[in-house]
């Protein structure tokens, strides 16, 4: 069959490519040994030099062959395979890759793909027939698909290297690591995110019928980024690139591919399961809702999180230890967006998972900190202030002393930052003096510490001293010992 007339489906698993669904739906016809693949990996690029990227339409057997036996075939035809589908796809980012061509590592990356070059011109042809644009449509699925698919098995290997480095106490891992690719994955990671980024700020909805982007599309660029996010090593400083990487392609994903849903529902799954992602997922969200623009998806998030069973949270400490951290860390980079969602999270308040209480408390600290501070407020914000105010003091007396504890530890930051109306003082001081006979004694440490916060930030400290207090002092004993004498004066004349 013509290229032209064939559709590429994006198959939810490979071997959907090996059965025939439809008319016309693109086939594997077969899967190569792995002593065919160099030399038809060469031809491929043969057909590249003379074609561009359409040649991928013709030889997207042979990536497939690839794929399927990647744990088998030697590293060097594995890295000559990713650099071939960079160069192919997406390298429309000069700079991205500073390399020389000589390189014996890079086959013939030049740092610029063709397609990538071609697409905006073939976007804006307003003449294009519909056999040229289904086949770039073709060759722009196939090509990402091979290469986010690559991008998942190098992942794969480096989290099993991983595994054993755990094992085997991490000596060696770097080369390790070269062993099992030929080369160090980590660093190619953020280059090939960069330039599928690219790709999607490209306006190529035009290849599709009524300029719909199929979900199956934005799914399989997304999804990759989200396995990436669950290795555990993504949160560790060296790998701080390719997590910007992942947050920017996602980014573009939001605002140009209403991916807001899909989002929401994966960051909620994934702050289940995967405890060293909260401070991650915070950090991305925050740069959606400022850089992005998309202040929405905190309230979708939060909205999941609130509309949670506080029973079924009980029964997943890991489930709510990650959401209570995700809370705590958006608050404090966040809390003017997030506190139009608060109302959301009250309901835990009541619920039995301490975390949770404690992660709704300290947003409402850092709302009275960073947001609800200052003499100017309007009626609403003080109003709003307040009764933040009086949550905290109530869940003073809270049941649990680890949330008794901790609401000592946000009244302390409050009066240390000079946040607290001075008309709650006596309360909050009355609060500390109570805890100092809990049965608890981390309690009974953290109110000592509201207490010496209370001492060293005095707002009258610096006006209590004996001379400046004498005169009121004999001023006002004149009037006692005045209305004493008018007393007795009244009382002998009845």
């Amino acid at each position: 069959m013509a290229p032209q007339m064939y559709e590429f489906h994006l198959p939810l698993s490979p071997e959907e490519l090996l059965k025939s669904g439809g008319v016309n739906q693109y086939v594997v016809q077969e899967v190569l040994s792995i002593k065919h693949l160099p030399p038809q990996l060469r031809a491929f690029q043969a057909a590249f030099r003379a074609q561009g990227p359409l040649a991928m339409l013709e030889h997207f057997d042979t990536i497939y062959s690839i794929l399927h036996h990647f744990r088998s075939i030697d590293p060097g035809l594995k890295e000559d395979t990713l650099e071939f589908l960079i160069k192919g796809v997406c390298g429309s980012g000069v700079g991205v890759y500073e390399r020389s061509e000589t390189d014996s590592k890079i086959l013939p990356l030049i740092v610029v793909s063709r397609h990538s070059q071609e697409l905006p011109a073939i976007l804006d042809d307003t003449t294009l027939s519909v056999s040229d644009r289904n086949a770039h449509l073709n060759a722009l699925k196939m090509n990402c698909y091979a290469l986010i698919r690559l991008l998942e098995s190098f992942e794969t290997v480096t989290s099993q290297t991983n595994l054993m480095d755990l094992d085997l106490g991490g000596k060696g891992k770097k080369a390790r690591t070269k062993a099992a690719h030929g080369f160090d994955w980590e660093e190619e990671r953020q280059p090939i995110l960069q330039l599928l980024t690219q790709l999607l700020q490209l306006d190529i909805r035009h290849l599709w019928n009524h300029s719909i982007i199929e979900e199956e599309f934005v799914s399989l660029v997304t999804g990759c980024c989200y396995r990436l996010l669950e290795n555990p090593t993504i949160s560790h400083q060296k790998n701080r690139p390719t997590r910007e990487a992942i947050t920017h392609l996602l980014g573009v994903a939001l605002t140009r591919y209403n991916h807001m849903l899909s989002a929401t529902v994966k960051i909620i799954q994934m702050l289940q399961h995967f405890e060293h992602l909260a401070p991650v997922l915070v950090a991305a969200v925050s740069l959606w809702a400022t850089d992005y623009g998309m202040k929405s998806i905190v309230g979708e998030i939060v909205r999941e999180i609130g509309q949670k069973c506080p029973q079924e949270l009980s029964r997943d400490p890991s489930g709510t230890k990650g959401f209570a951290a995700f809370l705590t860390e958006l608050a404090e980079r966040v809390p003017a967006i997030l506190m139009s969602s608060m109302c959301i999270l009250l309901d835990h308040l009541d619920g039995e998972n301490y975390m949770m209480r404690n992660a709704v408390l300290a947003a409402m600290a850092e709302m009275v900190l960073q947001v609800l501070n200052g003499d100017q407020l309007e009626e609403a914000a003080r109003d709003t202030r307040d009764q933040f105010l009086d949550t905290l003091q109530a869940h003073g007396h809270d049941v649990n002393s680890f949330v008794r504890s901790r609401v000592l530890q946000l009244f302390t930051r409050i009066v240390q930052q000079k946040a607290l109306p001075l008309t709650r003082f006596q309360a909050v001081v009355a609060l500390a003096v109570g805890r100092l006979a809990d049965k608890s004694v981390l309690v009974c440490k953290n109110a000592i510490q509201l207490l010496a916060s209370f001492l060293a930030n005095n707002p009258f400290s610096c006006k209590l001293s004996d001379t400046d207090l004498a005169g009121p002092l004999q001023k006002e004993t004149q009037k006692l010992q005045e209305m004493r004498a008018q007393r007795r004066t009244a009382a002998a004349c009845k």
